[in-house]
């Protein structure tokens, strides 16, 4: 009976020794050693000897299975990923709710004065433009004129006959937009700077809360425009191979000691195991060796 127990012992020693000493050849020796001239063979570690192929490897795995446009879209369209947008929203909204300081402020602080200036501008002459843009095909002189054409009706009735109403409306919406076509970029350039000039000198907590009912409405629309934002930007942004990119320089840049310390993080269990599974497969071929001894 001590025999057998000691022929397990053994095996399991000599398996979970043999394991283990191969999990740590993977890792080790993290540069090639030398005998003279001669480079001594399995070093350095498989591990460190391919973290090029490894780099380039994960880089693929993860650009073309891990951040596919379906997996990313998929994992949007749960309500744990609305949620937790939802949460970050509204700790941003408490945040400016609790702020005593104006947009102007804090965007001075976080751009610099001169370039705070420069965007300024460029976003509204950009907003100015949109608005100019979108008065022009709304078409609102030929819709003005014809409103006052119905009324000018009532009091002057040879005006109801249809070619004639047709053309004093067509000529007076002419005239309307000729004279919006140059009053119109002024007019709606003094009313964004005025509105934008209010907006950005109002401290945040003054605002969020004369607009406290409005913030619900707000956060669905901001979580619309995020979720649209991503789905818009991630064909791209895959096509590009940016994030493969990412990848590869991020593991190329690791040392083979910290590569050694992440991997065996990430299989921490599953390395344990295969020592473990060393262990009860010498365990076993001790045990077969002590009964193949007894019999032959």
């Amino acid at each position: 009976m001590i025999s057998l127990l000691f022929s397990i012992l053994m095996g399991a020693i000599i398996g979970y020794g043999t394991n283990t000493l191969a999990v740590e050849m993977l890792f080790r020796p993290y540069t090639p050693k030398y005998l003279g001239r001669w480079k001594l063979p399995f070093t350095p570690g498989l591990i460190p000897k391919e973290q090029e192929r490894i780099a380039e490897s994960l880089g693929e795995l993860i650009e073309k299975e891990l951040f596919s446009c379906e997996v990313v879209s998929a994992a949007l369209d749960t309500p744990e990923a609305k949620a937790s947008v939802c949460a970050w929203l509204d700790q941003l909204i408490a945040s400016a709710a609790a702020s005593e300081k104006t947009p102007r402020e804090l965007l001075i602080e976080a751009l610099g004065e001169e370039e705070y200036i420069q965007k300024r501008e460029d976003l509204s002459a950009l907003l100015c433009s949109y608005l100019v843009k979108k008065a022009a095909q709304a078409k609102l002189g030929d819709s003005f004129a014809r409103q006052l054409s119905h009324r000018t009706d009532e009091k002057v009735p040879f005006l109801r006959s249809g070619s004639l109403e047709e053309m004093y409306a067509s000529t007076l919406g002419k005239l309307i937009d000729r004279e919006l076509e140059k009053s119109l970029p002024d007019i709606v350039r003094q009313y964004v700077y005025a509105e934008a000039g209010a907006f950005l000198g109002t401290p945040l907590s003054v605002t969020m809360q004369k607009h406290e009912s409005s913030l619900p409405k707000i956060k669905d629309n901001l979580w619309g425009l995020i979720h649209a934002a991503i789905l818009g930007a991630l064909p791209q942004l895959l096509s590009s191979g940016e994030i493969k990119r990412l990848v590869v320089n991020r593991i190329r840049s690791l040392q083979p000691r910290e590569l050694n310390k992440l991997l065996k993080g990430l299989m921490k269990k599953e390395l344990a195991a295969i020592e473990w599974l060393g262990a009860l497969l010498g365990g076993i071929l001790g045990a077969v060796t002590y009964f193949a001894g007894r019999l032959f």
